[in-house]
């Protein structure tokens, strides 16, 4: 058993399979059970080494259930830890969570103050995956404090990497450096030759981002003699000194390091990347912009060419790099003075974006900005697409005649700006009344250019970009120096891209919505605290079942809402499907967003790749939960979560929570919702009226808390 350890740390798998079978004889002929899970324990990390999840999971579960028969807090700390280690290799980080934060108590119940840390460092990587960084920096402080009281170096230097790592992805270099700096000095003292050759690298990065290129250059020499015989570190060193070279205006010899790089052909497709945003900027700063065009353009046909599913190790820099690159795209041909395709950009952008974050890089065919104007045309909506940039912003205003471009405040202004009107929603206060500035700075930024380039107009489909997907558009003042919200005279729905709308314009036109068959699935009986029982969720179901009594129509409550029971009511057949149950969203991994329903709680959850295996035809799904529309949000992600999910599959609209509902609102607001569905009531005005009919109510429903989580996102035009 000890020999497999080894061998495992070292790499070498068919020797730890070979030696399995013997140390389970031996353990048997021993008669002791604890041995023997604790070799099943050891398969299931040789399983998820292999990448064979599921069988993993199935030998950590086995191992877990003798600790626990067996009251052995060790190994039970053992088997949960792997167990979130192999969700967390997965991209499965919601689902890690609990399991890290299991293996923490066992560990603290032991006095074992390193296994404690190292729970709370696989805390902070699970929410880094979800992009919950202020949960992630606040996991790793803990480990890297209780890893330095307690004298692990070899701890310390790993998750200050991760910490730099999250540090340099938020674009926070100063601090980046001043943590690899720290972890370069530890694996130094240590004689750790593999990770002073990375920390050296990422350290020679963030020097190139601070522009401090004496310091830029001796952290590449240095690295340049360590790890030679990996080929992405070398690549991407080759990418670093290319910069270094554009940075001290060494513009040839960088052009040509570039050129190496992609001809390189690295495992990493960031580093391609970057070397392609690299002389595309070469030749922005010469003023070729004819090769700079031409450049950018080889970048994004280089990704659509590769199409092959991304490799998780990569993913999180490869996005970071892919929004960088696509931000320098946007402002190229903007200050080239060509708007529309800037849009054409921004829109493509959003596509390979939401592709990687699906583990492909995969896209649709980009479309021209004239099919836009189509799509206005066609649907009789104003058309809102925005961009947030590094140094300015826009918003394009699309009509059936005109595409308009306006240059809005860059994101650093934006940001807090939102960010402090969602909190005011989130404290159950009125915005109207105690964030007017706020209110109105947004409205003047991100709505009064509609009122020149489409008076009049009130019927909008909304493409927001990073955190404005986080903002409910309709909580906003109807104008400067207005009591009302806008949604007293707008009717808005959100698209993931209008690239979205144009490759769906083909799919048949559905009926009236107010006789059709309807799916209801919820008030699942709760086996997780992290979800308890919806009290509302009956109800809920009881008077949209009243309302919508469809001949076909079919309820599943309680014990019957299972996963398994989605598939084997033929969902297909349906043109309404509800479900009444806490949600979560996998930003990062959208196919791993979940709806929560009945079972144990490793079988409770529909997934959204499974979603996507069954085709539907649905008008509307909903999804009458907690953050069911995503979690957080990415520069040009698109829609994540369970309502991108739900729309790939088929459905025309999807109704999801932005944030955490009150159970009984949303029990008033969906009844009315389907109430004037069954009336004969698009679904988008059927949205607008239910939410109208609670602020005109008065009282606490009036505040956008009870009635703007719920957004329309929409697949048709």
């Amino acid at each position: 058993l000890l020999r497999t350890q080894a061998l495992y740390l070292l790499g070498r798998w068919d020797d730890v399979e070979s030696l399995l079978p013997q140390a389970t004889a031996a353990a048997a002929k021993a008669h002791s059970a604890l041995l023997s899970a604790e070799v099943e324990l050891r398969r299931g990390a040789l399983l998820v080494a292999r990448s064979q999840f599921t069988a993993a999971r199935s030998a950590f579960q086995n191992t877990l259930k003798e600790a626990e028969k067996q009251h052995d807090d060790y190994l039970g700390s053992l088997a949960a830890n792997y167990m979130g280690y192999a969700l967390l290799q997965e991209s499965r980080y919601d689902e890690a969570i609990p399991w890290f934060e299991r293996a923490r108590a066992y560990s603290a119940h032991l006095g074992a103050a390193d296994s404690v840390a190292r729970a709370d460092g696989n805390i902070g990587a699970s929410y880094a995956g979800l992009g919950d960084y202020e949960n992630a920096r606040l996991h790793y402080d803990r480990a890297l404090a209780a890893f330095d009281r307690t004298g692990n170096l070899y701890e310390q230097q790993i998750w200050l990497g991760h910490a730099g790592n999250l540090s340099f992805y938020q674009e926070k270099y100063a601090e980046a450096d001043a943590q690899y700096t720290r972890a370069l000095g530890i694996a130094r003292s240590m004689g750790d030759r593999r990770r002073t050759g990375i920390w050296l690298s990422n350290l020679a990065s963030a020097s190139v981002e601070l522009a401090k290129w004496d310091a830029a250059r001796k952290y590449y020499d240095e690295a340049r003699e360590t790890n030679r015989d990996d080929r992405n570190h070398e690549s991407n060193l080759l990418n670093i000194a290319a910069q270094i070279a554009a940075g001290e205006n060494r513009p040839e010899e960088a052009a040509r390091l570039y050129r190496e790089v992609l001809k390189s052909e690295a495992d990493d497709p960031t580093i391609a990347l970057d070397a392609h945003a690299g002389l595309a900027r070469l030749y922005v700063q010469n003023h070729q912009l004819a090769s700079a065009g031409n450049e950018f353009r080889a970048a994004t046909d280089a990704i659509d060419r590769r199409g092959a599913k991304l490799n998780d190790d990569y993913r999180l820099s490869f996005l970071s790099s892919l929004i960088r690159f696509n931000r320098e795209y946007v402002d190229f041909e903007m200050a080239r003075g060509e708007p529309e395709e800037a849009l054409e950009v921004a829109e493509s952008s959003r596509s390979r974006v939401l592709a990687g974050r699906s583990g492909s890089l995969q896209t649709a065919k980009p479309r021209p900005a004239s099919e836009y104007r189509q799509i206005a045309r066609r649907t009789g909506a104003v058309l809102l697409e925005y961009w947030f940039g590094e140094h300015r912003s826009y918003l394009w205003v699309i009509t059936a005649d005109k595409i308009y471009c306006h240059a809005l405040s860059p994101r650093n202004v934006l940001q807090p700006l939102v960010e402090n009107w969602r909190a005011v929603i989130a404290s159950g206060r009125n915005p109207l009344e105690v964030a007017r500035d706020t209110g109105e700075r947004l409205y003047t930024e991100l709505l009064s250019p509609i009122a020149t380039d489409a008076p009049g107009r009130n019927r909008f489909i909304i493409v927001p970009d990073e955190d404005l997907y986080s903002l409910n558009f309709e909580s906003l003042p109807a104008g400067a120096g207005s009591s009302k919200f806008w949604i007293e005279q707008a009717t808005t729905a959100i698209a993931p891209s209008l690239n979205y709308l144009t490759a769906e314009a083909r799919k048949p036109v559905r009926g009236k919505t107010g006789k059709t068959k309807m799916l209801l699935i919820g008030d699942p009986e709760s086996t997780d605290p992290q979800f308890p029982k919806l009290e509302f969720a009956g109800r809920e179901l009881d008077s949209i079942a009243s309302a919508m009594a469809a001949p076909g129509s079919k309820v599943l409550r309680g014990s019957e809402a299972r996963p398994d029971s989605y598939a084997s009511a033929s969902p297909e057949q349906f043109g309404l499907i509800h479900f009444s149950a806490h949600a979560t969203a996998n930003p990062i991994s959208p196919l791993d967003s979940s709806v929560i329903l009945s079972g144990p709680p490793d079988q409770c959850r529909l997934r959204a790749h499974d979603v996507m295996k069954i085709p539907l035809k649905a008008m509307l799904v909903t999804v009458s939960g907690c953050r069911s529309a995503g979690g957080k949000t990415y520069s040009g992600e698109g829609l994540v979560g369970f309502a991108w999910a739900f729309l790939k599959a088929g459905a025309d609209n999807v109704i999801a929570g932005l944030w955490d509902v009150n159970d009984r609102s949303t029990m008033e607001l969906m009844s009315r919702l389907y109430s004037e569905i069954a009336a004969g009531a698009e679904i988008p005005d059927a949205l607008r009226t239910s939410k109208l009919a609670l602020i005109h109510e008065g009282g606490a429903y009036r505040k956008p808390f009870y009635w703007a989580p719920f957004e329309l996102y929409t697949a048709r035009d």
